[in-house]
């Protein structure tokens, strides 16, 4: 049970700071206005803050999803694409952290990647 808390702790921590600054970018001063808009409990939000593994990751996805359906409600032209960008950008770090990929593995990419060169 130990690893899994571990576990989770670095991709709620990932996440936790992901949404943080998204909610800088779009305006958002409180954790309940930002809530209100995504049309998310306040409770889910504030898990961010706890990293005890109670958040799941279907949670990040369905924040994530409204993030993205959300954006042209802030957001137009030029800086709409590139937010959609940093949205994408974000949700990979999370899905990235959630599962950091084994050395074997890794080695075997780095491998490839020199192999290109």
């Amino acid at each position: 049970m130990e690893k899994a808390n571990r576990k989770a702790n670095r991709w709620i921590a990932t996440a936790a700071e992901e949404i943080r600054q998204i909610q800088g970018r779009w305006g958002f001063k409180s954790n309940r206005q930002f809530s209100a808009f995504l049309k998310v409990d306040p409770r889910t939000l504030s898990k961010l803050r706890h990293l005890d593994g109670t958040l799941s990751l279907e949670s990040i996805h369905k924040i994530f999803n409204r993030l993205y359906c959300f954006r042209c409600l802030i957001f137009s032209g030029k800086q709409l694409v590139e937010e959609e960008q940093r949205l994408k950008d974000a949700m990979f770090r999370i899905v990235r952290s959630v599962e950091i990929l084994p050395d074997d593995l890794a080695d075997i990419v780095r491998e490839g990647l020199e192999s290109q060169m």
